[in-house]
């Protein structure tokens, strides 16, 4: 092989490592069991449904804070409390929540998760969930 080969390989795995870098800090996932372990523990752990109202009223997993994934970046500062503690976000199947863990990441909040297989997952799991009726006053 030549010189040229051997740079264009080099410059491949380089930017290979870097993606998955990148992919890791704005990107991680994190299981069901794991949060569930998070929150037996009563981790500081700030749960974000982004999903809307309407989706949200219907059931949402407890203690999940509501704002929709277009709003995220308007309310940063009702966020920031949390911007030293894992933030779990969640959505119906992960398009939005991935869209507001990017825009959380881009804000400075350090350790942002994507809950592995969003609201669907979790009620297919038949893990419990709450409505807004369910919440003492």
């Amino acid at each position: 092989m030549g010189w040229a080969v051997l740079i264009i390989i080099a410059v491949v795995v380089v930017v290979a490592v870097a993606a998955k870098l990148y992919m890791n800090r704005s990107g991680a996932d994190v299981s069901q069991a794991q949060f569930q372990e998070w929150m037996q523990q009563k981790a500081d752990v700030c749960l974000l449904d982004v999903r809307s109202a309407r989706e949200y009223n219907s059931g949402h997993i407890a203690g999940a804070i509501n704002i929709g994934h277009t709003e995220v970046s308007a309310h940063l500062d009702k966020l920031r409390p949390y911007a030293d503690k894992n933030i779990v976000v969640y959505c119906e199947r992960g398009v939005r929540a991935r869209i507001a863990q990017k825009a959380l990441t881009r804000a400075g909040f350090s350790s942002v998760y994507h809950l592995t297989g969003d609201m669907a997952g979790w009620r297919d799991a038949g893990l419990s969930m709450e409505t807004p009726g369910d919440r003492p006053d």
